[in-house]
């Protein structure tokens, strides 16, 4: 088990309706109505639930303020939702703090697989609870440190998995790795789909996910898992991962000699942009190259990708990034971002 300075695990609450005041509440003062993470049942037309999480980051908060939004246009719960909805809202102290996570917690989304942390058994009571109501499908709602565009992730690669993410967005990414993430654990018992919503705060973001839940509640399960025309034109697989490593002090910008590792200005830039061989992404005065690159079976693929010469880091191969971010908190928290390919699927 990791060694954690650790946050106590609070215990999953469950509520057969929705709260009152949920809709209401700003962000950082969810925790004056849900005590922790909480599995919400809102009431709707006879039929299976769609399944929703929120908050799982706690600094992610576009899928908390587009579900209020959706809950309160239709007056929920005096009036029943045209498909139930079963809710859960993932890191409450976090955001209550507006951070990813607090010192000493897991990642509330790296808790699904394996047994590493106090944390996984509240994982396997939301989703015992989750495959004992057998949802039409699952969405996760998460948002982007860096600039990137809106887009759908994917763990399997049917029909109804993919159009449930291209009604989001015609870009799609499927990725088998972080293992430990709820959309995996869920495509197992649903179609799943992990929704990227930009940067939190946004208000065009907001709007596309209230529309994208609206849907999702009105839509035949026929409309909602037919996809729609050209949906595989800017498919992508997550081929590896890039970390920075332990220890290190990251900086942006001109290299002036201060930090371990001095990334480029403009990094974000680069997200979902076709990178040449060659490119430079930053500078460092580490002992060792301070970047790794590992491949979906955790195995070190650094010299593949990347060359370091003369303390300065290059492309080794053309490479199409996502999730590069500017902020040093969650790079050493989780990582700087992944490498992608553009992906086909097989007919």
């Amino acid at each position: 088990m990791e060694h954690l300075n650790h946050y106590p695990v609070p215990a999953l609450r469950r509520f057969e309706r929705l709260p009152d005041g949920f809709t209401d509440a700003p962000v950082e003062k969810i925790g004056t109505i849900l005590p922790g993470p909480s599995l919400i049942r809102i009431a709707g037309e006879p039929g299976p639930p769609i399944f929703v999480s929120i908050l799982l980051h706690g600094n992610e908060t576009t899928g908390f303020d587009a579900m209020q939004r959706l809950l309160a246009g239709y007056d929920a719960p005096r009036r029943p939702l045209p498909r139930p909805v079963l809710l859960f809202v993932g890191n409450v102290a976090a955001a209550g703090q507006k951070l990813r996570k607090l010192d000493g917690q897991a990642d509330y989304n790296r808790i699904w697989h394996d047994e590493r942390y106090p944390e996984h058994r509240l994982a396997r009571e939301v989703l015992a609870e989750v495959a004992k109501a057998a949802p039409l499908a699952a969405i996760d709602l998460h948002n982007n440190t860096g600039k990137n565009p809106h887009y759908g992730c994917v763990n399997r690669l049917d029909d109804a998995t993919l159009s449930l993410a291209r009604r989001f967005s015609k870009t799609i990414v499927w990725f088998t790795e972080p293992r430990e993430v709820i959309a995996i654990a869920l495509s197992k018992i649903c179609p799943s789909v992990t929704l990227e919503c930009g940067v939190s705060g946004n208000a065009a973001g907001t709007s596309h996910v209230e529309q994208y839940l609206r849907h999702s509640l009105e839509l035949s399960a026929e409309a909602l898992f037919t996809p729609p025309p050209n949906h595989l034109s800017d498919l992508f697989h997550t081929t590896a991962r890039i970390v920075v490593r332990e220890g290190l002090r990251v900086e942006f910008g001109a290299y002036g000699g201060d930090a371990d590792l001095c990334l480029r200005e403009d990094l974000e830039s680069l997200n979902f942009e076709r990178v040449p061989e060659g490119a430079e992404l930053g500078r460092y005065r580490a002992a060792a190259p301070p970047l790794v690159v590992t491949d979906n079976d955790g195995r070190d693929i650094t010299l593949r990708y990347l060359r370091f010469s003369e303390e300065r880091i290059f492309t080794k191969l053309p490479i199409v990034p996502s999730m590069f971010t500017r902020d040093a908190r969650v790079i050493m928290q989780d990582c700087l971002g992944y490498i992608m390919e553009p992906y086909e699927v097989k007919g």
